[in-house]
C-alpha cells in the first residue's frame, strides 16, 4: 500500500542538509563529489515539513535534463541515480525484514480475490513498486500476467571464486515488444489479474543493453519463494567478496546490480524504480516510461469502472490520462478510496457526476466489496 510519506519521512530521518554536506565532503574524497550550488540546491528541500522524495527526484530529473552548465547535468543525474537507489533499498529492506508480518497481514486483502473472481480479468493498474500485489494473488491462487512473453532467462548465482552456485529465472519483455503495443496480457473472459506496474517495480530491471525488462520468476507462487526471488536478485547474484572485486566503490555503479553471465562476462540490472540510472544522452528510460503510460491509457479505455485505492492524485501524467478518461464518456465511474476524503480533487471538480468519494482505508474497502 502506499508508502510515500512513511519513506520520505525515513529519509529525513538520517538526511539533513549538514548530513547532506557531510556525505558531499566524503564524496569528493572518492572523486565522485558535487558542487557546492548543487548540494545547497538539494539541501534547501529537505523541510521535514514539506519533504517528499518523489519531488525531490522530479526536480533532480528536470535539472538534469535541462541545466546545460558543464559538469551540472552529470551531477544532477548522479545524485537522482544515488537516491533512487536509497529509495529502492528502502523499500526492499522493508519487503524482506518484514516478511513475517506482511504474510500476516495479506488476509485482510481478500477483497482483491473477490473482485478477481467478478471480474474476468481484473486489472490492477499499480504506481507502487512493492511485490505485495503477487504475494496477495499467491496467497489465493489467482494468476498475474504483467504482460511478459513466455521466455525465461537465467541469471548466474556464483560464489566467491565466480562458479555458479545456482540460478535466478526471470521472464523478458524485449524493447520491440513493449514497442509493439500489443503485451500479451490475459484476454476478456480469462480468470486472473492483469498487473501493469506504471512506474517500474521492485522485481523488474533493465537487461542486456537496458532496452529489454525482465521480471523475476519465483520457483513457485507463494509469498515466500516471491520474497526469495527479490532477495536472491539483490543479495545473492554474487558473494560480496566477488562484487568488490568487480566493484570497488558501490558509488561507481549507482542503482544498478552486477553479475556475471553464463558467458563469463560482467553485467548489470538497472533497477526501474521511477527511472534508471541511464547515459544523459540516452532517451531510452524516458521512452520506456512513455509507453507504459500509454498502455495504461489503452488499457484503461476498455473500463467503464476504475477505483483508486490511496492514490495521492499528485502524477500530473497519471492524472491527464484519468481526466481525459473520465471526460470521453459520460457513463464512466471513478471511485476515489481514501481515508479522510471529503472532496474531489480540484483538477476533477467539473467530472464530480462522475466521480464517488470514499473515506476508507484500502483493507476496509476491500472488506467490503464482493
Amino acid at each position: 500500500m502506499p508508502l510515500r510519506a512513511d519513506i520520505s519521512a525515513e529519509i529525513l530521518a538520517w538526511l539533513s542538509p549538514a548530513s547532506l554536506r557531510k556525505l558531499n565532503a566524503t564524496w569528493r574524497g572518492r572523486g565522485f563529489g558535487h558542487a557546492d550550488e548543487i548540494i545547497e540546491d538539494i539541501a534547501g528541500t529537505l523541510d521535514e515539513d514539506t519533504f517528499d522524495y518523489e519531488a525531490l527526484l522530479g526536480h533532480m530529473e528536470a535539472q538534469y535534463l535541462s541545466d546545460a552548465r558543464e559538469g551540472f547535468a552529470v551531477s544532477y543525474h548522479a545524485l537522482y541515480a544515488w537516491l533512487a537507489q536509497v529509495v529502492y533499498q528502502l523499500l526492499y529492506r522493508r519487503q524482506v525484514e518484514r516478511r513475517d508480518s506482511y504474510r500476516e497481514g495479506l488476509q485482510y486483502f481478500e477483497g482483491i480475490a473477490r473482485l478477481a473472481q467478478n471480474n474476468h480479468p481484473l486489472w490492477i493498474f499499480s504506481l507502487n513498486h512493492d511485490v505485495l500485489v503477487e504475494c496477495i494473488a499467491a496467497l489465493f491462487g489467482i494468476e498475474v500476467n504483467a504482460g511478459y512473453s513466455a521466455r525465461t532467462v537465467f541469471l548466474p548465482c556464483r560464489s566467491a571464486d565466480g562458479q555458479p552456485v545456482a540460478a535466478l529465472a526471470a521472464e523478458v519483455l524485449s524493447e520491440a515488444e513493449l514497442a509493439s503495443g500489443q503485451l500479451p496480457f490475459f484476454k476478456t473472459g480469462w480468470p486472473g489479474i492483469n498487473l501493469l506496474k506504471i512506474h517500474g517495480a521492485l522485481d523488474v530491471f533493465t537487461y542486456g543493453d537496458g532496452r529489454d525488462l525482465i521480471r523475476l520468476k519465483p520457483e513457485d507462487q507463494t509469498f515466500d519463494a516471491i520474497i526469495d526471488a527479490l532477495q536472491i536478485a539483490n543479495e545473492g547474484l554474487l558473494d560480496p567478496n566477488l562484487v568488490s572485486s568487480l566493484v570497488p566503490d558501490p558509488l561507481a555503479l549507482a542503482n544498478k546490480i552486477p553479475y556475471i553471465d553464463s558467458d563469463g562476462k560482467p553485467q548489470v540490472l538497472g533497477r526501474t524504480l521511477l527511472a534508471s540510472a541511464a547515459r544523459l544522452t540516452d532517451p531510452y528510460p524516458p521512452l520506456m516510461q512513455r509507453r507504459l503510460l500509454e498502455y495504461f491509457r489503452a488499457n484503461l479505455a476498455q473500463a467503464d469502472r476504475l477505483v483508486t485505492i490511496g492514490y495521492s492524485m499528485g502524477d500530473r501524467e497519471i492524472n491527464d490520462i484519468l481526466t481525459d478518461w473520465l471526460e470521453s464518456s459520460g457513463t464512466r465511474q471513478l471511485e476515489i478510496v481514501a481515508p479522510g476524503i471529503a472532496q474531489v480533487p480540484s483538477f476533477l471538480e467539473t467530472l464530480s457526476a462522475q466521480i464517488e468519494l470514499t473515506p476508507a482505508s484500502a483493507t476496509t474497502y476491500l472488506e467490503r466489496v464482493g
